[in-house]
This record gives C-alpha cells, sequence and structure tokens, in this order.
C-alpha cells in the first residue's frame, strides 16, 4: 500500500533518484511533470523544500531546465520561490480549490449533458473499464494508481464529449483542490465510494438521463471539500 509518503521520502525532503529521462520529451517538461507528480500525490508535502541542485543531478541536467520547471509549478501555485532563500512546496490553500472547484463542476456538468445526448456504446465501455481499473487499484490498496484512474475516467469523459483541451487548462487550475482531494481520498472507504459514484454516473448516462448524470457529477464531486474542516484538522500544518 502506497497510503501518505513513500519509504525513502520524509516530510522535508525527498527523492528523485527513480527519475529517468526520455526521449522526445523535453527536459523542462520532463522535470515538471515528475515534481507536479510528486506534489499533488502528496509525496513531496507542502511546506517541504525543493532543491534545485538535487533535482538536476538526479535528472542528469544543469539547472536551467529545473528552474523553467519550478516557474511553471509557481505559475500554477504549488512551490513558491523565495529568491535568495530557496523553494518550497506550497501550502494548500483551500479559497484557491474552492475556485478551482466551482469552474471544473460547471464544465463536468455540461459534459455529463452532452454525453447524454451522444455516448455510443464503444464510449460506455471505455468509461466502465476505467472503473474497473479503479476496482482493481481499490483492492490492491494503491492510492496513487487509484488517484490516476479516477483522472483517466474524467479525462475520457471530457474527450468523448469533445473538450479534451480542457483537460490541460483545468489542471493548471487545480492543484490545490487536488492535493485536497488525495487527503480525503486516504481512507479505504471513501475510495470505495468514489467507484459507487462512477457507476451511478454511468448508469445515468446509460439510460440518457441528463438529469440522473448532472445530480451524480454535483454529488461525487462536492465531497472533499465538504469535509474541509476534518481534513484540516488532522492535516494542520499542510494549509495556509
Amino acid at each position: 500500500m502506497d497510503e501518505g509518503l513513500p519509504a525513502d521520502t520524509t516530510e522535508g525532503e525527498f527523492s528523485t533518484a527513480r527519475a529517468r529521462r526520455e526521449r522526445g520529451i523535453s527536459a523542462v517538461q520532463q522535470v515538471y511533470d515528475h515534481l507536479r507528480h510528486l506534489i499533488i500525490n502528496l509525496k513531496l508535502p507542502p511546506g517541504a523544500p525543493v532543491a534545485k541542485s538535487k533535482i538536476a543531478a538526479d535528472f542528469g541536467l544543469s539547472q536551467t531546465p529545473v528552474r523553467e520547471a519550478l516557474l511553471r509549478l509557481s505559475d500554477e501555485g504549488l512551490v513558491d520561490i523565495f529568491p535568495q532563500s530557496g523553494t518550497m512546496v506550497s501550502l494548500i490553500d483551500v479559497q484557491h480549490a474552492r475556485e478551482a472547484h466551482f469552474i471544473r463542476l460547471a464544465v463536468e456538468v455540461e459534459v455529463q449533458r452532452v454525453l447524454a445526448e451522444t455516448i455510443q456504446p464503444v464510449g460506455m465501455a471505455e468509461l466502465r473499464a476505467w472503473v474497473e481499473r479503479q476496482t482493481t487499484e481499490l483492492k490492491a490498496g494503491s492510492q496513487t494508481a487509484f488517484k490516476q484512474a479516477d483522472n483517466q475516467f474524467h479525462d475520457a469523459m471530457f474527450q468523448l464529449a469533445g473538450v479534451q483541451g480542457l483537460t490541460r487548462l483545468l489542471q493548471t487550475q487545480r492543484g490545490h483542490y487536488d492535493r485536497i482531494r488525495g487527503l480525503y481520498l486516504r481512507e479505504h472507504e471513501r475510495r470505495e465510494t468514489v467507484v459507487e459514484e462512477h457507476n451511478a454516473i454511468l448508469a445515468a448516462l446509460d439510460k440518457r438521463d441528463a438529469a440522473g448524470a448532472e445530480a451524480g457529477v454535483r454529488r461525487h464531486l462536492g465531497k472533499s471539500l465538504a469535509q474541509i474542516d476534518e481534513i484540516r484538522e488532522l492535516n494542520p500544518g499542510y494549509f495556509l
């Protein structure tokens, strides 16, 4: 199971020793993707320092692409860069998370309306496959893999609705929301509920029930922020 931080990571430090350079992808993009993955999945927790020199060494790079990747993460509000002092992972901003949730919900409600009118059997099969993958990861106890399958399920809905370009736009806005959701999903029972909610959305889409699908996605996306007081109490050092 991968609850919390990995074995080679403690609060205030982290390892990118498993970082690997990939052909065809720019150095900046690879560093950005790797660090963002660690931050969103709380393996690099809020408040942790980020050492440019260590990241550069782990990737076999100069510090220039690392600096550019960190600037991108700073633009998303995921790291705070202090000139002459260093860089740290930003604390979670609940207000920012609420605003990102507002935007995401508005878009996903419209996606449900479109899918209820247009989705074909092959599309339903693709969505069911992602829910099945989530069920597999739920049984395996992998929170990170479960979240990835969760994201893929939603990304597939955007693609089937013909607005896949919005996934990237939303990603740049939802870092604080996604970290809250990650804290929310640490409990196994809550991940079970996610699978049930996804199946409810699919059932509504299968019946061409736009109202039912909309209600399902509203219920599904609102859970983590509804529990924010409890989440903050359990993780006080992670929040502004």
